[in-house]
């Protein structure tokens, strides 16, 4: 099988007709969502979707302010909003979600995942819904899980084919404990170079390396300065579109369920789009000399990270390290 799936999922562009009744059910809103990537990105083109789905469905009464790039502030900063009910959705990494609800840090450990297609099959086949509970109790509506990929590392040194290849690399990544101690486990030396000096770091040879969405190392054109890519599902990039509780807590029955199915298409939309941008991201930067490799065999990088699995596991409450287990155990992971 390919690394990629040859057709992304599409994404529904209209909602069903009982949806579209429930218009007239529906009070003058104006809303927000802000999140913190750039236009050309998943989360903003799902974000767009949603603003116009919403205005569509609901004759006009709901109108969606989309503020991108971080222009309301950080994902934290987003999540506090959210909580304060000054802004009403955003989509954030679950990295920032798991420093408000702790359940969510299982998607930031190494190698719970093993391709977009287990993600996807373990979103789509076991109960995920504990999450949604724990959020709710944390005081946000969670709308659902999206982004079925990963932060793939890219180097200047060698082609990454066992974990003993990564040993003395020096490797950039994501600010998150879990990553950085996964890099560290793997035997590389983590930088903390920002992320607006890493491609000068990348070009001078301060750094070796980075970890990032197969889009975004496309974007930066980190492929100008980094002669290997190994598709290797370190960690995944799963992304969460959050609600704020009392926005959707003061909405009617028939509004809820309205922003539940136009929640679902958005997330649907994110997902079609983040893997139609990634597989382009990929083929783009092959086709400009990036050396590329797949990894058949991840049985050293899996060892070589357990310590960090059951590091950041064992303060979890039971039900998360079974689901992690029922993860491990899907076909998909084979």
């Amino acid at each position: 099988m390919s690394f990629f799936r040859s057709v992304a999922l599409g994404a529904a562009m209209t909602l069903t007709g009982t949806a579209g009744a429930l218009a007239q059910e529906v009070e003058e809103r104006t809303m927000t969502l802000g999140h913190v990537v750039a236009e050309q990105f998943p989360y903003h083109t799902s974000a767009m979707f949603m603003k116009e789905t919403m205005a569509e469905e609901t004759d006009g009464k709901w109108t969606l302010e989309v503020h991108p790039s971080g222009a309301m502030g950080g994902e934290r900063d987003a999540l506090d909003a959210l909580l304060l009910g000054t802004m009403d959705f955003t989509w954030v990494h679950t990295a920032a979600m798991a420093s408000f609800v702790p359940s969510f840090e299982l998607f930031n450990m190494p190698f719970v995942f093993h391709s977009p297609e287990h993600i996807e099959e373990a979103l789509s086949t076991l109960d995920f819904s504990k999450f949604y509970e724990e959020a709710d109790a944390a005081g946000f509506k969670l709308i659902g899980i999206g982004s079925p990929a990963f932060r793939y590392p890219m180097n200047n040194v060698r082609p990454i084919e066992t974990a003993e290849d990564f040993e003395d690399i020096k490797m950039r990544t994501m600010g998150v404990s879990a990553h950085i101690d996964t890099y560290e486990a793997l035997g590389s030396q983590v930088a903390s170079t920002s992320f607006a000096e890493l491609y000068g770091a990348l070009q001078t040879g301060t750094v070796d390396g980075n970890e990032n969405a197969l889009s975004a190392l496309n974007a930066m054109r980190f492929n100008e300065v980094q002669e290997y890519l190994t598709l290797l599902p370190t960690v995944a990039n799963i992304a969460v579109l959050v609600m704020s509780k009392s926005t959707y807590d003061a909405m009617s029955e028939e509004e809820q369920a309205l922003i539940d199915e136009i929640g679902k298409q958005t997330v649907d939309k994110n997902n079609s789009d983040y893997a139609s941008m990634d597989a382009e991201a990929l083929e783009a930067m092959k086709q400009e000399g990036l050396k590329v490799n797949e990894i058949d065999d991840l049985s050293s990088f899996v060892e070589a990270t357990a310590p960090v699995r059951e590091k950041y596991s064992q303060d979890l409450e039971p039900w998360v390290r079974d689901l992690m287990a029922e993860i491990q155990e899907l076909p998909s992971a084979k």
